[in-house]
């Protein structure tokens, strides 16, 4: 009996020490956790994988330019001022590294979320909400990966005095210094376009400043400086949307004849396109040898625009069929610069161009129908054509001329407008063309190469 009343209470008292030990177990528990949530509201939540600017992909600058002229040539492609396309946002970059992550304070570690957001948004093409976001960013962190990013959102949108400031606040970096060089080198191209030459050479000479072993910027800042002494000496007539300069008394003409031009292609083209600019345009007309000279372009081409139109005009006096068509022609490419904020393809620009001078493809159908099966597609066209021998620059003229044929002819010529503001805003080429016609980019080529194989 008293052995089993031992073993009756043997269990009890062993049930009551278990119950202490479990509620002694509790109240840590719940120590810890009010722990935790303190150091959760003073430190913010955190992740698994907290982004920062090195794992948050610095959004890929434009490959840097050789020393070629100053400017685009006639066939302007996205890539010649540098703007990044949003398929050219690249996985590397530099930032503060896993350290941060570790150790970084809360604002760190939203400055790099928003740096994380803001390369998501800016591969869409959606570069104001980029901006914001890096904007944002910078507020909160000094990390010259996100005041790079900034700068790179903001030369795409064509803002580059605003990208120069943004750089300049993070000059001490090296990784800043070589942005903030090709940002120079893109402002100064970007005056030359406009005329500026006084501008351009300013530019060019902080570019210089950063990066003196430069020999391709240096033969480009001094070629800006021999073609502005050159200007000096011309002669100028002005009117409101057209200022034509010539070189000595002998070409007044030649500027009156090539003024009148000038603004009957603004009522056609505008009349054609819905698109009028604003800006006025500037033509400059040369001898021959000084205009193979200046402009560098090939002996294929007849004119050039390079955010001026440019022609030898020796021996003109009168309006003639063809001077019109070269007229009319290189204004279209003012037209579309302005329009599409310098990023059409090329294709479309000189199908553009081509078509409203009044080419057409009509004859050349068996040429056409064996370039559709093995020729160049249209990705390949969006670059310039500057550096082509005469034949292969023969065979892409006709290719754009065509593709931007069946363009109007499917989809309408507002097609073509819609297209160019697309890009102006900001948009890729696939999107640009998506946006406007309804089909991929890739459909659309397709479509243009079948109806070339049934011609």
């Amino acid at each position: 009996m008293p052995d089993k009343t031992r073993n009756n209470n043997g269990p009890r008292q062993l049930g009551h020490a278990g119950g202490a030990v479990v509620l002694l177990a509790a109240l840590l528990l719940a120590i810890s956790a009010l722990g935790f949530i303190y150091h959760y509201i003073k430190s913010g939540p955190s992740t698994e994988r907290v982004p920062t600017p090195e794992r948050a992909a610095l959004i890929q600058a434009p490959g840097e330019e050789d020393g070629g002229r100053p400017g685009p040539g006639a066939e302007a492609a996205p890539e010649d001022l540098g703007y990044p396309e949003e398929s050219d946002f690249s996985s590397n970059g530099a930032g503060e590294g896993q350290e941060t992550e570790r150790r970084g304070t809360g604002d760190q570690r939203r400055a790099a979320a928003l740096n994380e957001s803001a390369v998501r948004e800016a591969r869409a093409g959606r570069l104001d909400e980029a901006a914001a976001l890096l904007r944002e960013a910078a507020t909160l962190s000094s990390d010259p990966a996100i005041l790079i990013n900034l700068a790179r959102v903001q030369a795409r949108r064509g803002e580059l005095e605003d990208a120069a400031i943004s750089l300049e606040a993070a000059s001490g970096d090296p990784g800043a210094q070589v942005e903030l060089k090709r940002i120079y080198r893109m402002l100064g191209r970007e005056r030359y376009s406009k005329g500026d030459l006084s501008g351009a050479a300013e530019f060019l000479e902080k570019a210089l400043a950063l990066d003196s072993s430069d020999r391709g910027l240096r033969a480009e800042l001094a070629r800006v400086a021999g073609e502005k002494e050159a200007e000096d000496m011309m002669g100028r007539r002005e009117g409101s949307r057209f200022v034509v300069r010539f070189e000595g008394g002998e070409n007044a003409v030649a500027g009156y004849v090539i003024g009148i031009i000038l603004e009957e292609a603004y009522i056609k083209v505008g009349s054609e396109l819905g698109l009028w600019p604003e800006e006025r345009v500037e033509a400059l007309l040369y001898s021959r040898d000084a205009f193979r000279d200046i402009t560098r372009s090939p002996s294929w081409a007849g004119a050039i625009y390079d955010g001026r139109i440019k022609l030898p005009a020796g021996g003109i006096t009168e309006k003639t069929a063809l001077l019109e068509r070269v007229i009319y022609h290189e204004y279209v490419h003012a037209v579309v610069k302005e329009a599409s904020k310098g990023r059409a393809p090329v294709w479309l620009n000189e199908g553009i161009a081509q078509y409203l001078e009044g080419r057409s493809t009509s004859g050349y159908e068996e040429v056409l129908g064996r370039a559709a099966a093995s020729g160049p597609g249209l990705k390949s066209l969006e670059g310039s054509f500057m550096g082509l021998r005469s034949d292969q620059a023969e065979l892409a003229y006709l290719l754009s001329l065509s593709a931007t044929e069946y363009l109007i002819r499917e989809f309408g010529i507002f097609s073509v407008r819609n297209i160019l503001e697309n890009l102006g805003r900001g948009l890729g080429v696939d999107e640009a063309v998506h946006s406007a016609v309804h089909l991929t980019y890739r459909d659309f080529e397709r479509a243009w190469k079948d109806s070339l194989a049934r011609r």
